[in-house]
């Protein structure tokens, strides 16, 4: 009998993509009162190199779960075709794969340990000694900000700082591909940062990142690039800052007493700008190649004789980009 030799696992080269999704479509379908069946995932189009952190927004968190678990072997998928780091994935079978390091918002980790100790314990199978081992990951928690989370009992930690802990597991591995889908959970600023850090741990060896989250302060932060995932639809993606500069037409935030009347006197003085209302501000959103200026506002200001509390020019965000999208597919 002949034996088959295992193919040797190859790092790869600088132009290697770790993804590469053509026209993949989910197994999975809605079914509608009427009898009718929609696919959930269609089409779906991704290419992730080595370097790069993917951030996938959505706003049907199950959809953002779905793709990343296709993308990762968990679950099978339909039509198209899925490679991970030049191999192809088997159609119908789920495996997690030696390269791929999978973390889910549902993970759960042991409650008699502290960070540290958990750590430690993942590692243990490390060539280091423990000494050397425990120097290492002390490291880690200092240089990405996350260290007051060292002896803290897992059982008091969050969820979202459950993730992050098993982040840094992933950053400890040799794993080519971290899937983050944590689409059901909100980072806080400090935890974003750190989250940042350690996924330029992760794509400075060779290696690339993709997260599913609906929290576009968090995938701003730490990602590279982002797209959206719109029913069952991958849009607009692309390096974060060309999608927000792209997306995100608002220019400038106005504070009144009566926002109401200065919005119908802004919009009737300049039809050319989308004025919108939200509480007592008024949203200025224009998307022409030149948009007003903070000059030309102010001058228009003084033509209409409305007086504002306050005038803040607007800063480009994700979030910003990724509500006008949603905006714009509602209608």
């Amino acid at each position: 009998m002949v034996r088959r030799r295992r193919a040797a696992f190859l790092p790869p080269n600088p132009k290697t993509y770790i993804v590469q999704a053509t026209k993949l479509t989910s197994k999975e379908v809605y079914a509608y009162p009427d009898g009718r069946k929609e696919t959930v995932l269609r089409g779906i189009n991704l290419e992730i190199r080595r370097g790069e952190c993917w951030g996938i927004v959505s706003n049907e968190p199950f959809e953002s779960e779905l793709l990343l678990e296709i993308v990762g072997s968990v679950r099978p998928y339909g039509e198209g075709r899925c490679i991970l780091v030049e191999r192809g994935m088997m159609r119908r079978k789920r495996a997690i794969l030696p390269h791929v390091f999978f973390i889910s918002d549902g993970v759960s980790l042991p409650t008699n340990m502290n960070t540290l100790e958990y750590l430690m314990y993942v590692t243990s199978h490390s060539k280091l000694a423990a000494q050397p081992r425990q120097a290492v990951i002390l490291k880690l928690l200092l240089s990405s900000n996350l260290y007051y989370l060292t002896l803290v009992p897992i059982k008091y930690l969050s969820r979202a700082e459950k993730a992050a802990v098993c982040l840094m597991t992933a950053s400890l591995s040799g794993a080519l591909l971290v899937i983050f889908s944590v689409a059901g959970l909100k980072f806080d600023e400090r935890l974003s940062g750190g989250i940042r850090k350690l996924s330029d741990i992760i794509t400075n060896r060779g290696g690339a990142m993709l997260i599913g989250s609906g929290d576009c302060d968090m995938v701003q932060t730490v990602c590279s690039h982002a797209a959206f995932l719109l029913d069952g639809e991958l849009t607009h993606h692309g390096a974060v800052n060309e999608v927000m500069s792209y997306l995100d037409k608002r220019a400038f935030i106005l504070r009144s007493r009566n926002p109401q009347r200065l919005a119908t006197a802004l919009q009737a003085a300049e039809p050319a700008l989308d004025v919108r209302v939200y509480g007592e501000e008024v949203h200025l959103y224009d998307d022409r190649s030149e948009p007003i200026t903070e000059a030309e506002l102010l001058a228009l200001l003084l033509h209409t004789g409305e007086t504002v509390e306050s005038l803040q020019k607007s800063t480009k965000t994700l979030g910003n980009a990724f509500k006008e999208v949603v905006s714009g597919h509602d209608l």
